[in-house]
Order: C-alpha cells, then sequence, then structure tokens
C-alpha cells in the first residue's frame, strides 16, 4: 500500500496485551487502530508543549 509523501511507515514493537486493549479501544471508537495510536500520540505531543 502506498502512502503519501508527507507520511512515514515505522514499525512499533509493543506487548501483545497492549495491542489487544488498544484495539477494543478503536473499536469502541469506531476508527482503526492506526488512527487511534496516531491520537494518542498527537494529544501527548499537544500535553507536552504546554
Amino acid at each position: 500500500m502506498a502512502i503519501s509523501k508527507d507520511k512515514v511507515r515505522s514499525n512499533l514493537v509493543i506487548d501483545k496485551e497492549l495491542k489487544k486493549q488498544l484495539e477494543e479501544i478503536a473499536k469502541q471508537q469506531n476508527r482503526s487502530f492506526n488512527n487511534l495510536i496516531i491520537t494518542i500520540l498527537q494529544e501527548y505531543i499537544l500535553k507536552s508543549t504546554k
């Protein structure tokens, strides 16, 4: 799958249980796992730069 030139693909190693929990949250919020991770990271950056 091609990605746009303003994005980059990255590998992340996490515990299986953490991934399972995040997938469940994403499902409850009707969003993809990837979208949830991006949202979490963006919120962390916003909080960290205040």
